[in-house]
């Protein structure tokens, strides 16, 4: 969940939808009250106290905390409730860009004498790292992903990492892309969790392998479904990416990536705010056959706090 989904509405009239949770009057009416009655409570405890009381969760039974964080930022901007202060955590943001980037090691071969390649997920204390590393050497750096998302290392057979991908949440609205879907607003707002954007993917300056990014792109796309549905209780239907020119997106269309178009700025406010907004190529690609009817296919529920302790006290 991402900001973006949520921003574009306007009017918080009930019922709304916010992913695949629909909120009612009485929802509203509730968050409305605990905000109010808990003023002396920070942003976080607001924000799990919510979740545990709407119940709002995902469908790995953990309280969508991201979510609720940005519902509550843009009521309050909607001027439907007053958020008490923000108060820095320097735990939360101490370590995320922390210690050196990775060095640059010079290697020019062949993709046969690097394999097997492989695509493993970044640990806890790989983090930093990670985060060093893209923000030292991607052209956009490192930006806190939001909601759900997967960091990637791509090593070669002598477990030296070669390159970086990260996967985040998607996009709020593409013309293109939500044409070639051929889903409504609604359907849009409802399922967008189920498509997930390659927002950053990186091959370490000094490497020149051929092949060898394609090759990576399609071991991660190979994992990325079961890795997202284990760590979140669901997986995605569809993956997208946006490529800048002069870059052609050679890489993603030799892992059979489908071209869908090109990105715009329509939004008069957003062009004010950030000027010339660059026109972004849109590439995607379809994770399971049958992707469109898995991608409008309701969720099932998240289990309750029962059925967690059911689960717990089971034999194994």
């Amino acid at each position: 969940m991402n900001r973006e989904e949520i921003a574009p509405m306007r009017s918080w009239d009930p019922p709304f939808w916010i992913g695949d949770r629909q909120f009612t009057e009485d929802d509203l009416a509730l968050i409305k009250e605990i905000v109010r009655r808990y003023r002396h409570l920070s942003r976080m405890e607001l924000e799990l106290t919510l979740c545990e009381n709407l119940p709002w969760k995902a469908p790995n039974g953990k309280l969508k905390i991201d979510a609720c964080r940005l519902l509550l930022e843009d009521l309050a901007s909607s001027s439907l409730i007053e958020l008490p202060p923000k108060r820095f955590s320097q735990k939360r943001h101490s370590g995320l860009l922390k210690g050196e980037p990775l060095p640059c090691a010079v290697i020019e071969d062949a993709l046969s004498h690097l394999r097997p390649v492989t695509v493993d997920p970044v640990s806890l204390d790989e983090q930093p790292l990670f985060n060093s590393t893209i923000n030292a050497y991607h052209p956009l750096g490192y930006r806190i992903p939001c909601g759900a998302h997967q960091r990637y290392f791509i090593r070669s057979k002598d477990h030296q990492i070669l390159g970086l991908i990260l996967f985040a949440a998607a996009a709020k609205a593409l013309a293109d892309r939500d044409a070639w879907i051929g889903w409504t607003s609604l359907e849009r707002r409802r399922f967008l969790h189920r498509i997930v954007n390659n927002t950053r993917f990186l091959i370490l300056p000094e490497v020149r392998v051929p092949h060898l990014a394609s090759h990576a792109l399609a071991l991660a796309i190979r994992r990325l479904r079961p890795d997202w549905q284990e760590r979140y209780g669901y997986a995605p239907a569809l993956v997208e990416t946006f490529v800048t020119p002069p870059h052609r997106g050679t890489c993603y269309r030799a892992a059979n990536w489908r071209f869908l178009g090109e990105t715009g700025s329509s939004n008069k406010r957003d062009r004010r705010k950030r000027g010339h907004v660059p026109i972004k190529m849109i590439f995607a690609l379809p994770l399971v056959k049958g992707w469109r009817t898995e991608l409008l296919a309701p969720a099932p529920d998240a289990p309750s706090d029962e059925e967690q302790e059911a689960d717990l006290d089971a034999p194994s």
